[in-house]
């Protein structure tokens, strides 16, 4: 990408040099309207760029949070485990480590397409019918089971946050102004060389780079759980090693 963007501006700039008149680019009217034009569309660039970015970096920040939320609310849930009853508390936590498990191996690289497991939130959901058929008759067993439900209430919390956030990303508006805006930067540049010389195709090829990286970080910040910077799911490992030490 970053080749064929440098490639594209050079091939711009020889365009402009060979078809737009000389006299319209040295033309005193013309060079002082191009330089207030490039001097706006570069601030206009760099406002919708540092936006674009912010927006990106909170998504990220946002679903890295509530990844470490689902991953701290599933350690809770193995905790309130412990008064339940033998049998019944055997059964929650294995059924709270295959959630776990599934979570990282099927529905990370589901999230990654934008999609989500099926089966984790049906393992999700057995886990609630388990806890709701596990309140014995006694007082002290409901206030266990309800402890317990609590602590997985707050897990699908968690979980439904961590849903919503694989669809955030940068708007298609904010897209289609920042592409414009480096097109018309390039464009403006180009119209300001008036031979095709090395310094002048060195510079404005690097230009043409050095957007097209701009972008390609952007791109990469783009959705929290897929491309070059997203979101682990290292709490949640995390949260399966501390259910052997519980």
């Amino acid at each position: 990408m970053a080749a064929g963007c440098a490639g594209a501006s050079i091939l711009l700039l020889i365009l402009m040099v060979r078809y737009v008149p000389r006299h319209w680019r040295e033309g005193s009217t013309l060079k002082d309207g191009l330089e207030h034009f490039a001097t706006l569309n570069r601030t206009l660039f760099a406002f919708i760029l540092a936006l674009s970015i912010v927006t990106a970096g909170t998504s990220l920040s946002k679903a890295s949070d509530e990844v470490s939320n689902e991953g701290a609310s599933l350690v809770n849930l193995y905790w309130a485990t412990r008064p339940l009853s033998q049998s019944v508390r055997d059964q929650v936590r294995e059924m709270t480590r295959q959630y776990t498990v599934t979570v990282i191996d099927e529905e990370w690289p589901a999230m990654a397409e934008g999609g989500s497991s099926v089966r984790a939130q049906e393992q999700y959901d057995d886990l609630r019918r388990v806890l709701q058929d596990s309140a014995g008759e006694s007082k002290q067993e409901q206030t266990f089971a309800r402890d317990s439900l609590v602590a997985l209430r707050e897990v699908g919390d968690a979980r439904r946050a961590r849903m919503l956030a694989v669809s955030q990303e940068v708007p298609d508006y904010l897209w289609i102004g920042l592409i414009l805006s480096a097109v018309l930067l390039v464009a403006a540049s180009a119209l300001q060389i008036h031979d095709l010389k090395w310094p002048g195709i060195v510079g404005i090829g690097g230009l043409g780079l050095l957007l097209a990286g701009v972008l390609t970080l952007l791109s990469a910040m783009n959705h929290p759980f897929s491309g070059g910077i997203h979101v682990e799911p290292d709490a949640l490992k995390f949260a399966l090693h501390r259910y052997a030490v519980i």
